[in-house]
C-alpha cells in the first residue's frame, strides 16, 4: 500500500505496532537466534505475527532486528543477513495481507526492523575494533534491501543508541530508495541508556533529533529502555519539538532480577493510557517483555484516543 495510505489513516487515528518477539518464539519452543526462525520456522513466526494482528496491530515489525552482517558475524551467518531480512518480510507481508484481506476496513502494515547492530559506530575506533562506518552502511544496505525486496511497507531504525549509527543506517536506506525508485518511509526509535534520557555515544534525544529532523521521517520515538511510566517524560519533551509523528514502545516495565518482566497487560495499557490520553503520541506499541495481550488491551485505550497533532 501506498505511503498516502498510512500518511491518511495517522491523520485520524493512533496506530498500533505489535509487542515483543523474542519471548513469543521462545515460547513456542524455538530457542535458537530469533532471526534465524525466518528460514528455520517461519510457521512460527507466521504464527507470532497473526497472534499480534488478530489483537489489533496495524503494523507488524519484522523479524529482522539482527538481521545484518554486523551481528551475525559472531554467529557465523554473516553471509546470510539479505537472506533472512527477505525471508522476514515475506513472512510478515503475507501475515499483514491475510488480515487486511479478512478486514479491509483495517489495512495492516509491515514495518522492516533494523537494530543498531551488536557494535556501536562511534565506540568502535575507541576499542580498537576494525569495524568501520563503510561496513556499518553496507550491512544496513544489505538488511534494507532485503526487507523492501520483501514487501516492507516501512523501514524502522530501532533501539538505536548511537547518533552515528542512525545516520549511517539512514544512508543505507535512502541509497535502497534510490536504487529502486520507490518511496521507503522510515521509523527511528531511539533507546535511552540512563535516566538523563541519553543515547550510549553520549547525545541526548533532542541533540540526535536536530541531527536528523530534515530527513522527513513517518515518526520519531523511543522504544525498549524502559517502562512506560518512567518513559513518560521523555516522550512529553520529544512531543514537544518533533515536527513529525511520535511513536513510542516501551517495555513491560523494567527487568526483574531473573531478567524477565513483571509488567501485566492491564498495568502496561493504564501507563499507556496517560501518553495517549495526553495527546503525546501517534504510533504506539510494546517492545520486550509485552505480548498479544498486552496490545490487546492497549488497542482498548487506543480506540478512545486521538492522535497526537503535528
Amino acid at each position: 500500500m501506498s505511503t498516502d495510505t498510512i500518511l491518511n489513516i495517522l491523520d485520524n487515528k493512533i496506530m498500533l505496532l505489535d509487542g515483543g518477539f523474542g519471548t513469543q518464539l521462545q515460547l513456542a519452543g524455538y530457542s535458537g537466534l530469533a532471526d534465524l526462525a525466518c528460514l528455520e520456522r517461519p510457521d512460527i513466526v507466521a504464527q507470532i505475527h497473526e497472534r499480534y494482528l488478530e489483537a489489533g496491530s496495524d503494523f507488524i515489525e519484522t523479524n529482522s532486528f539482527s538481521a545484518n552482517a554486523i551481528s551475525l558475524e559472531g554467529h557465523g551467518r554473516a553471509a546470510e543477513a539479505y537472506d533472512i531480512a527477505l525471508a522476514a518480510a515475506r513472512i510478515a507481508r503475507q501475515a499483514a495481507d491475510k488480515y487486511t484481506a479478512l478486514t479491509p476496513g483495517k489495512p495492516r502494515f509491515v514495518v522492516g526492523s533494523m537494530g543498531p547492530t551488536s557494535k556501536s559506530a562511534t565506540l568502535a575506533p575507541l576499542m580498537d575494533d576494525p569495524v568501520t562506518p563503510e561496513d556499518f552502511e553496507n550491512a544496513y544496505y544489505d538488511q534494507a534491501r532485503g526487507l523492501v525486496n520483501g514487501g516492507a511497507d516501512v523501514l524502522m531504525l530501532e533501539t538505536m543508541v548511537d547518533a552515528l549509527n542512525v545516520r549511517l543506517g539512514l544512508n543505507a536506506i535512502k541509497k535502497v530508495a534510490d536504487e529502486k525508485g520507490v518511496d521507503v518511509p522510515v521509523m527511528v526509535s531511539l533507546s535511552l541508556t540512563d535516566s538523563f534520557g541519553r543515547l550510549l555515544s553520549g547525545e541526548s534525544v533532542e541533540e540526535l533529533y536536530a541531527q536528523i529532523k530534515g530527513e522527513n521521517l513517518l515518526s520519531i520515538g523511543l522504544n525498549c529502555s524502559m517502562g512506560a511510566e518512567l518513559m513518560y517524560p521523555f516522550i512529553e519533551n520529544l512531543s514537544r519539538i518533533a515536527e513529525t509523528r511520535v511513536s513510542v514502545h516501551p517495555n513491560a516495565g523494567l527487568p526483574n532480577a531473573a531478567g524477565g518482566y513483571d509488567e501485566t497487560p492491564q498495568m502496561f495499557a493504564a501507563y499507556m493510557a496517560k501518553m495517549l490520553q495526553a495527546g503525546l503520541v501517534n504510533i504506539a506499541g510494546g517492545c520486550c517483555g509485552t505480548t498479544p495481550e498486552h496490545i490487546k488491551l492497549l488497542a482498548e485505550v487506543a480506540e478512545g484516543c486521538a492522535p497526537r497533532k503535528i
